[in-house]
């Protein structure tokens, strides 16, 4: 029996009124698609969002490596799999107007950590910020790019 025809037999099995759910585990994650395991069997190209439309609001869910996640499809054909939901993220890609939210934490933090100008009602003065607090915002910009993508 050919893959394909395995994957239509078991959607067969699980599907109601041509929508589909199913419980399977992350082999891994490409992009913005992953490849899952069912029973054995390897499934690619499973959308990460359940549309392809590209949009610059979006924000990406990405899960973790062995992780089992809940596959959909609303025309009950393989071709159209998505990921609904999973145990466990590995990261989050935030993306609003097409600006990503994690290279805009690191444009703040590398735009503290170099030189510094202010205006007073003096004149202007530069400086910068003394090393430990320049450590502490680099512990914040690794924080957040354990969570952010």
């Amino acid at each position: 029996m050919s893959k394909y025809a395995r994957i239509a037999e078991l959607l067969k099995g699980f599907q109601k009124n041509s929508v589909v759910f199913f419980n399977a585990q992350v082999v891994s994650v490409e992009g913005a698609t992953c490849t899952v395991k069912i029973d054995n069997l390897k499934l690619d190209d499973v959308r990460l969002q359940p549309t392809t439309t590209g949009a610059d609001n979006k924000v990406l869910l990405i899960p973790a490596k062995d992780t089992h996640v809940l596959i959909g499809s609303f025309s009950g054909d393989y071709n159209n799999l998505f990921v609904l939901a999973a145990d466990e993220y590995e990261k989050v890609e935030i993306t609003c107007n097409g600006v990503n939210l994690m290279e805009t934490v690191s444009d703040l933090i590398g735009a503290f950590s170099g030189t510094l100008v202010l205006t007073t009602s003096v004149g202007t003065a530069t400086g910068t910020f003394d090393p430990g607090t320049i450590a502490k915002l680099k512990k914040v910009e690794t924080q957040f790019k354990q969570i952010l993508k």
